[in-house]
């Protein structure tokens, strides 16, 4: 299951935890990181779907490692 963005072509597969919290799913304790990404398809998601929201991925430029023919460094 994939979640739909606000761009109708591209869809995220990770939620992103919005606030630091610990729950119990069936037996077992588990903690949640503001900020740590989860699946979907996590169980937690589920059972607290307001504690999570989309994530959001920037995409920086990267810096050339080496000069070009003809470039100085």
């Amino acid at each position: 299951m994939a979640v739909k963005t606000t761009d109708a072509k591209e869809t995220v597969d990770a939620l992103v935890v919005l606030e630091s919290f610990v729950g119990r799913i069936g037996d077992e304790d588990r903690t949640f990181r503001e900020g740590d990404l989860i699946r979907v398809t996590d169980p937690a998601v589920k059972k607290w779907p307001a504690l999570f929201g989309p994530a959001r991925f920037t995409h920086d430029r990267i810096e050339q490692a080496t000069a070009a023919p003809g470039e100085k460094r």
